[in-house]
């Protein structure tokens, strides 16, 4: 990442999170799935490929991602197929009390595909973003330390090193004079958020401290960013 680069180019910038990601690709049966939030994904690659908007991407992020890419397809697939079958009976199941009929779903077909394009739309655009050495020490501490957004009983260093990684960047930027909105999107609202849906403590103080925003969802991204 070139942080003199990124605040000459003044444009807003989103850090993401490995979820929020996938979820561009996620099972669309699942009753998370939201339109809207899906056309906001697609809004927001359309942004950084006209240049309106530089998305970072942690190291880890990279990592986690390329470790889960297949795994959601292959969900998205299966829960897909699941629905066709089911239908499908429905059909048969109508006709044999006199009312034969068909409900098209062909159309879903390719889905998984054309939505692993979008995300593949992503990936060109991400801006890789390497921690620093101290970096693993700081995710370190917090995970001994229960601080958000490592939780007590979870395995969050993962969690706790995208965190850190992104306070640097982000640092940089604000150091190298951005002052455009910068978001930091996550759909694993449960390490972020409180039970109220505010920003834990510990967190909005570090978020505030670099004029950093925090997203739930691509929707709200895109609102944060002035997209």
């Amino acid at each position: 990442m070139d942080a003199q680069a990124i605040a000459s180019a003044g444009v807003p910038v989103l850090c993401i999170d490995t979820c929020s990601i996938l979820d561009i690709m996620r099972d669309p049966t699942r009753e998370t799935a939201r339109p809207h939030d899906r056309q906001a994904a697609v809004d927001l690659v359309a942004a950084a490929e006209s240049g309106h908007l530089i998305c970072l991407m942690a190291e880890q992020v990279a990592i986690e991602f390329f470790d889960h890419d297949q795994l959601v397809q292959d969900e998205a697939e299966r829960n897909l197929k699941k629905v066709r079958e089911q239908v499908e009976r429905i059909n048969s199941l109508s006709a044999v009390y006199g009312a034969p009929g068909t409900i098209n779903l062909t159309h879903l077909d390719d889905h998984v595909g054309r939505a692993r394009a979008v995300v593949g739309r992503w990936l060109a655009k991400l801006d890789k973003v390497v921690p620093s050495p101290q970096a693993p020490a700081k995710a370190f501490a917090r995970v001994n330390g229960g601080i958000a957004p490592a939780r007590r009983g979870k395995e969050s260093s993962k969690d706790c090193l995208v965190y850190e990684t992104y306070l640097e960047a982000v640092s940089a930027l604000r150091g190298a004079g951005l002052a455009t909105p910068i978001v930091f999107l996550s759909s694993n609202t449960n390490e972020y958020l409180t039970e109220g849906r505010i920003l834990k403590p510990e967190i909005a103080v570090e978020f505030g401290a670099i004029n950093l925003g925090y997203a739930p969802n691509m929707s709200a991204a895109k609102y944060a960013l002035g997209l």
